[in-house]
């Protein structure tokens, strides 16, 4: 039954390409449709236009099954004002189905970004763009040392890592002058970033 299926939905469609190019140039329309099943049949249908002012359109759709069954369609347009469209969607399943999709988004060239990890070994980033790109990177080790001796005290590490220091250093004065207007919210906002971050800016505001 498919193989009979697919042969039919072929011949209609070619018919349907015949009769267009058969066509004068202002002739009207064509349709030829097939339906066989019910609920969870096969149903295929081919339709052609030809005419207008100078548009062509042709499109062709097939479904097969029900609810959970698969619909893919395509559609061509040419002509209309000054302009060529064509779009092919697809989909597969019902409600639980899948479903694929593309985008692009381009705007203003600014980004600003801001990440931390805190841990043994972590990584804090601060990235902060507009146009040209600026950005820091952090590195907090945790440096406990092994467990302290009777009647000897721990020592912690160094409040400021050098990595940290080095990194302001090596600043130009354009780009320090830069960090420390995006450093400004980080410190007038306690509690809200993150305490390397918070750090950074303190050192960055006092040079």
């Amino acid at each position: 039954m498919p193989s009979i299926i697919r042969e039919l939905h072929k011949a209609l469609t070619c018919s349907a390409i015949i009769a267009i190019l058969a066509m004068p140039a202002n002739a009207a329309s064509l349709g030829v449709g097939a339906s066989v099943g019910g609920s969870g049949g096969v149903n295929a249908g081919a339709g052609a236009s030809v005419g207008g002012g100078s548009g062509v359109n042709a499109g062709l759709g097939a479904s097969v099954g029900g609810s959970n069954g698969v619909n893919a369609d395509a559609a061509a347009s040419i002509g209309g004002s000054n302009g060529a469209d064509a779009n092919a969607t697809a989909s597969i399943g019902g409600s639980t189905g899948i479903n694929a999709g593309l985008g692009a988004n381009v705007g203003d060239d600014i980004n600003a970004s801001a990440g931390a990890n805190v841990g043994n070994g972590a990584n804090t980033n601060l990235s902060l763009g507009s146009g040209d790109d600026a950005g820091v990177g952090v590195e907090r080790f945790s440096t406990l040392s092994t467990p302290s001796t009777p009647g000897t005290p721990s020592t912690l590490g160094a409040p400021e890592a050098p990595s940290m220091k080095n990194a302001v250093t090596q600043m130009s004065g354009a780009k320090l002058m830069r960090m420390k207007k995006r450093c400004a919210d980080v410190l007038s906002s306690e509690g809200t970033y993150d305490k390397d971050l918070r750090t950074l800016c303190l050192m960055i505001s006092r040079r």
